[in-house]
């Protein structure tokens, strides 16, 4: 979506008329105002007069600023870098089919393994101060869809108010639920094609099943603000606007200890963080 800064559609419109006048004087067209200007002229003035309302139309509509832009605020920091991924921690989990009609996921390589747990790390920072609690904005609810007996995405993080759909892809019914006491809920079963959908207004860990397939769960993660990331397929995260001030970065796996590091934030600086998940031992290699 683009914005426009205050004000300037106005300073673009002015900017555009006082191109158009010039145009009318060195084209001696002193006799026109800058809307009559607009009139195409046949002559050997035809092509000036397109190059001049190209330049206008694109300065009236350049964007000053991007969503992006405009969503971070001022005075903020950013926080990135790359998560190391243990040998230990990249494990063959065993999986039982009831349903041989649906289609089973392809075995994962290595390299998609890798990037699977990468997928389920979540970095997230703690303020050391007190921090307003923050409300997910008015965007579409993410997902969590249950497609080949599986739930994707495992990892979910959101922030605390945020509502979940869980869209069933399957040609079969499921029946998704939890039992934490940060989240309990159970959505029925239900068929392909349909969806349901949960709040999460409280901070914690919800670990989520389906009552038919006990293979099958995922995790959704409830912060008390925005400020987390997961890694892509090449293990790099990145947390923009991030307020000055002292946070502990947290990176959390289902499977692995809680790495905890400290980080000073400044405003309108870019902080490098490389994180080891879990802790560096021996079998620890650069992913």
């Amino acid at each position: 979506m683009i914005l426009f800064a205050p004000d300037q559609f106005e300073v673009n419109r002015r900017i555009w008329s006082s191109i158009i006048s010039r145009f009318c004087v060195e084209t001696e067209l002193k006799n026109y105002s800058s809307d009559e200007a607009l009139i195409p002229i046949v002559g050997r003035w035809y092509l000036t007069v397109l190059i001049y309302l190209w330049m206008g139309l694109l300065l009236l509509l350049l964007p000053c600023v991007t969503q992006a832009e405009a969503d971070l605020p001022t005075g903020t920091g950013t926080l990135h870098g790359k998560v190391r991924v243990t040998k230990r921690l990249v494990s063959q989990r065993m999986r039982f089919r009831l349903y041989q009609s649906v289609d089973p996921q392809p075995p994962p390589t290595i390299e998609e393994e890798r990037s699977d747990e990468w997928r389920n790390i979540v970095i997230y920072l703690e303020p050391k101060a007190s921090m307003p609690d923050f409300q997910e904005s008015h965007q579409a609810n993410p997902q969590i869809t249950q497609l080949g007996e599986t739930f994707f995405p495992h990892v979910l993080p959101v922030v605390k108010g945020t509502t979940v759909e869980f869209p069933n892809e399957d040609p079969i019914f499921h029946n998704v639920f939890s039992l934490s006491r940060t989240k309990s809920f159970d959505l029925g079963r239900y068929p392909q094609g349909a969806s349901k959908s949960v709040t999460f207004d409280k901070t914690g860990i919800v670990p989520v099943f389906c009552h038919i397939h006990s293979d099958m769960s995922a995790i959704i993660m409830v912060l008390n603000n925005p400020y987390f990331s997961v890694p892509d397929s090449e293990g790099q995260y990145l947390i923009k606007g991030v307020p000055p001030g002292s946070y502990t970065v947290v990176a959390w796996h289902e499977r692995s200890e809680r790495a905890d590091l400290q980080v000073e934030i400044k405003p309108g600086e870019d902080v490098e963080l490389n994180i080891t998940v879990p802790i560096t031992d021996e079998e620890t290699s650069e992913q």
